[in-house]
């Protein structure tokens, strides 16, 4: 009796043109708002449908590398949202809701985890202190798994479709997404050697192991290399070692100019991250490179299409 109910729901919704998914999202299969781009980093408005009717509308980064859709507390108390337990981690207090919030880009429902909504205790903002802007949460990697995602940097939109909604368009690059975390992965070459890093759009500059950069900076003593976090590599947050400019690369067939990168600790990304990614990485490719393109993600089909102006 079961089998034969939901044979005829898809039926249903097959002649309606509609997937049962498609239904779940109000019918809505994709959806494309403004893209601000601010310090490197990427943000959208996500709009929340408030139970006593209302809507409230928050600004949110979209951070592939990210973990939780992050509230920032007021946030999540305009909400009306409800937390138990605190946990602490590198500081911060974080609880995880009751139940989770009705969240909407554009017109498109959001597929929230109620495990992974969290409540920054304590914080207007989720960015760290030393980056530019404003934004009440944080749109992470495991939900913009669910979709075909396009972050168009230059003409400043950014699409959010259903799989096998889209064309795709640029071009392809293997890009396999780790579970159940949902962080893409792609790779570079520099100075002749192919590597792997994290698409990592929350983040405003591209990070290496401390490891990479002293072994360039020892092959190649002209490339220019500070102590610390030099001009936009101040907006990152957390432990700069070591900043470079690194003249070259490529990733696919598109050549990428003199960019920075910034060394974290030994271990951060070949033991770590590396843990949580489909394959080893060695750094975080981030917004200072990908604002020069449109970064198509295709998640559910684990491609990347690359283009540019």
């Amino acid at each position: 009796m079961m089998s034969r109910l939901l044979f005829l729901a898809s039926l249903v919704a097959a002649l309606l043109g509609c997937t049962p998914r498609q239904e779940r999202m109000g019918g809505v299969a994709q959806v494309t708002v403004p893209l601000l781009v601010e310090g490197n980093r990427p943000f959208v408005d996500v709009t929340f449908h408030k139970a006593d009717g209302s809507k409230s509308t928050a600004r949110f980064l979209v951070d592939s590398g990210g973990g939780s859709f992050l509230l920032a507390e007021p946030l999540a108390r305009d909400l009306g949202l409800e937390w138990g337990e605190t946990h602490r981690e590198e500081g911060q207090e974080f609880a995880t809701v009751m139940a989770p919030p009705t969240a909407f880009v554009g017109d498109l429902q959001l597929e929230l985890n109620p495990k992974r909504v969290v409540v920054m205790i304590g914080a207007e903002s989720i960015l760290p202190k030393v980056a530019p802007g404003h934004a009440e949460g944080m749109f992470p990697g495991h939900l913009l798994a669910h979709y075909h995602v396009v972050f168009d940097y230059p003409q400043g939109s950014f699409t959010l479709a259903l799989p096998g909604v889209l064309t795709p368009r640029g071009e392809a690059l293997p890009m396999p997404v780790s579970k159940p975390q949902g962080f893409p992965r792609t790779e570079i070459e520099v100075d002749g050697e192919r590597r792997g890093f994290l698409v990592d759009t929350g983040a405003s500059f591209t990070m290496v192991s401390e490891v990479l950069l002293k072994s360039w900076g020892d092959k190649h003593t002209d490339w220019p290399r500070h102590t610390g976090a030099v001009g936009e590599a101040a907006t990152l947050g957390g432990m700069t070692l070591e900043t470079m400019t690194v003249p070259s690369a490529r990733w696919g067939t598109r050549e990428l100019h003199a960019f920075g990168v910034t060394s974290q600790r030994e271990g951060t990304f070949e033991r770590y991250m590396s843990g949580m990614m489909a394959a080893p990485i060695v750094g975080s490719l981030a917004g200072n490179v990908l604002k020069q393109f449109r970064v198509e993600l295709d998640y559910p089909n684990e491609k990347l299409y690359l283009s540019a102006p």
